[in-house]
């Protein structure tokens, strides 16, 4: 039991050093990627992408916007103001809770979002093609993993399931 405890271990270790070699390079090459296609091609900031990226997934508050992306509120209201002026993004009232403010995407903004999402899926499509059917689907089966231990896990504590 012991030594497949020490297998284990030594498993894990060389999973994550290789994670570190991994992912800093792949978020860089999709970082720049995303910043060039909003830029270039869309003509709104990386921040304003953000926002909106964040409002098409469902964080349709000033709060939670600032909350998930760590920024102030007054920041966040500031983006915001600029996409709403911009016609991407609609601003209304909760019914339940007149001070609580639901944003979600205008039709401009949702073809905004969609359009971008084409743009990087061909961008990336390129380098994946690449891979053989093998590594394609490792590769997958790799990502599902990692988005199953960062979703169920709190990096930030020493919280274990």
């Amino acid at each position: 039991m012991s030594n497949s405890r020490n297998n284990k271990q030594e498993l894990v270790n060389k999973t994550i050093d290789l994670f570190w070699r991994a992912v800093p390079p792949v978020w860089h090459a999709a970082r720049t990627a995303t910043h060039r296609v909003a830029t270039d091609e869309f003509k709104i900031t990386p921040s304003q992408f953000h926002v909106l990226w964040r409002i098409a997934d469902g964080r349709g508050s000033v709060s939670n916007l600032a909350e998930c992306m760590h920024l102030s509120r007054p920041n966040i209201s500031r983006a915001v103001d600029e996409l709403v002026t911009g016609g991407y993004v609609n601003r209304r009232r909760d019914p339940n809770d007149r001070r609580n403010i639901i944003l979600s995407l205008t039709n401009t903004g949702q073809k905004l979002i969609d359009n971008f999402q084409k743009k990087i899926r061909d961008r990336m499509g390129k380098l994946f093609l690449r891979l053989d059917l093998e590594d394609l689907k490792s590769v997958q089966r790799g990502l599902e993993s990692l988005q199953k231990v960062f979703k169920t896990q709190d990096i930030n504590t020493d919280k274990h399931e």
